[in-house]
């Protein structure tokens, strides 16, 4: 795997900066991403991952449904009415 990009960013009101890498195989294949974090919060599951649309594999797509799933499970637990807590966030062992 090759390292191609990364992006920071905070999710609101949680001051943590989260870190997505974007990594390419050598040949061909599908983008991956890797979190330094990931969401855990009790009483709130994680959206389904999505569907492969059989699109042409993209550095934007990937980053793209890696921040998606964070921001859907952040606000999934906002529409529950919980507050933020930087104890949802958990960090990631795996992360390098």
């Amino acid at each position: 795997m090759m390292f191609v990009s990364e992006f920071r960013f905070v999710l609101r009101d949680i001051p943590t900066e989260i870190t997505v890498r974007l990594y390419r195989p050598l040949f061909a294949g599908q983008y991956v991403a890797r979190c330094s974090h990931k969401l855990a919060i009790p009483g709130v599951n994680a959206p389904a991952a999505p569907s492969d649309d059989g699109a042409e594999p993209s550095e934007g797509r990937t980053l793209h449904n890696a921040v998606e799933e964070l921001v859907s499970t952040y606000n999934a637990a906002r529409s529950q009415g919980l507050a933020p807590s930087t104890s949802w966030l958990v960090p990631n062992t795996e992360f390098c």
